[in-house]
């Protein structure tokens, strides 16, 4: 007796406890599958809200951040795949450091070996100095460069003035004049560097029959800061950083200012799943207290709710969104409110048919002649069978939300601080992406929207056996 007892008391949806449900969602591969991408998809959103910085925001708009990264690099495992083609980024940490004075000029040394192996060498040499004491002297210090080179050759770089924080160093007039110099004098060939061009590519080239050719092998740099002034500590190791700017970078490349694409892809992912998430929310909040009321009152109520949902089913909800972005300069925020207050109408229609339909049942009408006020029949016979159609509901309304507002910000509309999958397509068409060959641009935001539908769409689907009774039991 005991034990039916307490299976009354059970806690049932559909007339499924919820170990049922969750057993029903899972009997199918479906339901499986659904389960892993969705952890997966919850999993690398948390990681990206520990991993970015709480100003990524600011981080990602500021071109200064990015400009030691290369410009529409692919990623740096392609040379995984097609071979040692492009010279990966690189930041150099193993570097001999010593530090001298002498008739009042402090000479700092720097030296490091490079091993080239690339058929497309480094682009770039940026010299970054991190104290403002140095670069803000009244007579600032200057940096002479050595490289020899793996055929036995020397070049002689500078001097170059460290007037600033981060020293361009290919494109100093000092260092183009004595690479075209050193291949005047080597090669006989006279402005070998292009007007505007950075020099620093041609340190890692020979001639071969008359053409340029990479000189692989290991380079090795010697560097000499000439600091006037008395303080022999003006520059130190936690001071300086040398960069070797390289044609691929990172794991997911660069777009045409130079943003670590893995970072914006990273920092889609929490934003695009609240963007659905928060539109689905609202839909499913106001179908509910409009499907409600229309369903449990009936009448005049009824009929004025049912007009109203009419006219919010036939708005152009697209169209209007594009003006009104337009128009009033939208966030991306402001975009999913309104998306969410033009959208509800289908699922309300759907939330008042059911609750018709179990007004009418007969049980309802003994709790109501037995004096059950509205809120005990609403809380105790009706919100456990629609809560199962309210969760479909909000899940197959995630992706739809999540696809229109890619869309809008690929027509640069809706835009946000923070680089969503729909804005980095956006720039990626801007620019040419696609055309250009700039696949790593073009093909990963494309297929994170895709992927982030198909997830609510197989839970969706996992989800019908559950909130449709005739598919469990035929």
């Amino acid at each position: 007796m005991m034990s039916m007892a307490k299976n009354r008391r059970e806690f049932r949806i559909l007339g499924m406890t919820p170990s049922e449900i969750s057993g029903e969602f899972f009997s199918s591969s479906t339901g499986k599958v659904a389960a892993v991408l969705f952890i997966i998809l919850i999993a690398v959103s948390i990681y990206a809200l520990i991993v970015l910085p709480p100003n990524f925001a600011n981080v990602w708009n500021n071109p200064k951040y990015w400009q030691l990264n290369p410009q529409y690099a692919p990623p740096a495992w392609i040379d995984s795949i097609i071979g040692p083609v492009f010279s990966p980024q690189v930041y150099v940490n193993n570097y001999a450091y010593g530090i001298q004075q002498s008739n009042g000029i402090t000479y700092v040394t720097v030296s490091f070996t490079a091993n080239y192996e690339y058929n497309k060498p480094w682009s770039e040499i940026f010299i970054v100095v991190n104290n403002p004491a140095i670069y803000s002297m009244e007579q600032p210090p200057v940096v002479s460069i050595t490289v020899y080179r793996p055929d036995g050759s020397e070049m002689t770089l500078g001097p170059v003035p460290i007037s600033n924080r981060v020293i361009v160093l290919g494109v100093s007039p000092e260092v183009v004049s004595q690479v075209n110099l050193f291949y005047a004098e080597k090669y006989h060939i006279t402005s070998v560097v292009p007007a505007g061009s950075s020099a620093i590519p041609y340190i890692f080239y020979t001639y071969d029959d008359g053409k340029p050719a990479p000189l692989k092998g290991t380079y090795k740099f010697y560097l000499v800061f000439y600091v006037f002034s008395q303080n022999s500590s003006v520059i130190n190791n936690n001071d300086l950083r040398i960069v070797l700017q390289g044609q691929a970078y990172g794991l997911m490349g660069t777009d045409n200012m130079g943003h670590d694409l893995w970072l914006g892809l990273l920092a889609g992912f929490p934003i695009d799943l609240a963007v659905g998430l928060l539109s689905a929310l609202i839909i499913v909040i106001i179908a509910i207290i409009i499907g409600i009321i229309a369903g449990f009152y009936g009448g005049l109520v009824d009929e004025s709710l049912m007009r109203l949902t009419d006219f919010v089913i036939l708005l152009p909800a697209f169209p209007l969104l594009i003006v009104f972005s337009v128009l009033f300069q939208w966030s991306i925020w402001d975009a999913v409110i309104f998306l969410a207050i033009v959208s509800w109408g289908a699922s309300a229609r759907i939330i008042r048919a059911m609750i018709m339909q179990i007004r009418s049942a007969q049980y309802i009408e003994s709790a109501v002649i037995a004096g059950a006020s509205r809120m005990w029949i609403l809380r105790n016979h009706i919100m456990p069978q629609i809560i199962p159609y309210v969760l479909y509901l909000l899940v197959t309304n995630v992706p739809g939300a999540i696809l229109t507002l890619a869309s809008i910000n690929f027509l640069g509309l809706a835009g946000s601080e923070y680089p969503t999958w729909g804005m980095l397509l956006y720039y990626a068409d801007e620019f040419g992406a696609l055309t250009s060959g700039y696949w790593w641009w073009v093909i990963p935001p494309g297929l994170l929207v895709a992927f982030v539908a198909v997830v609510f769409i197989l839970t969706a689907m996992a989800s019908e056996p559950v909130v449709n009774p005739r598919l469990r039991y035929g």
